[in-house]
């Protein structure tokens, strides 16, 4: 492929740039690797089998995105751990802490919820989408 092409001939994608292009795979094996990316997600058990086959290990892309996931789950596992702290201090207050402990706990459900489906979209289309902290982590292991 020419080094000026912004687009790739073989599957029309746009030509990553920069320290992410080692992750993402070839145009011919992407959908496959897609797939098993986005399954990494949706529960963390695939993730932990995709970490300790052989096969899978060694593809980089795949093993970002189980990584990835592995670092996530454990980090809803402490927010929850967090929320629930929070939650019980706010509930004791007076009148509007059981409201505000209810709103929090809706706001940052909300939002991991929303976090996870960029994350399993992400990585259905084929692309790397590295989270604050937990991506850099993710991207050393696999190196």
């Amino acid at each position: 492929m020419p080094e000026i092409s912004s687009f790739c001939p073989g599957c029309g994608r746009m030509v990553e740039l920069g320290s992410e292009k080692d992750l993402v795979p070839s145009c011919a094996a992407k959908s496959r690797e897609a797939l098993l990316a986005a399954l990494a997600y949706v529960a963390v058990i695939p993730a932990i089998v995709f970490l300790t086959i052989p096969l899978f290990r060694r593809n980089s892309f795949l093993g970002f995105h189980s990584w990835q996931s592995v670092f996530f789950t454990l980090a809803g596992v402490l927010l929850a751990l967090v929320m629930r702290g929070l939650f019980l201090v706010l509930s004791l207050l007076p009148v509007v802490g059981y409201l505000f402990a209810w709103l929090s706990l809706g706001v940052v459900l909300i939002a991991f919820m929303v976090i996870w489906s960029v994350l399993v979209v992400k990585a259905a289309l084929g692309e790397v989408f590295m989270l604050p902290w937990i991506g850099p982590m993710a991207a050393q292991l696999v190196q």
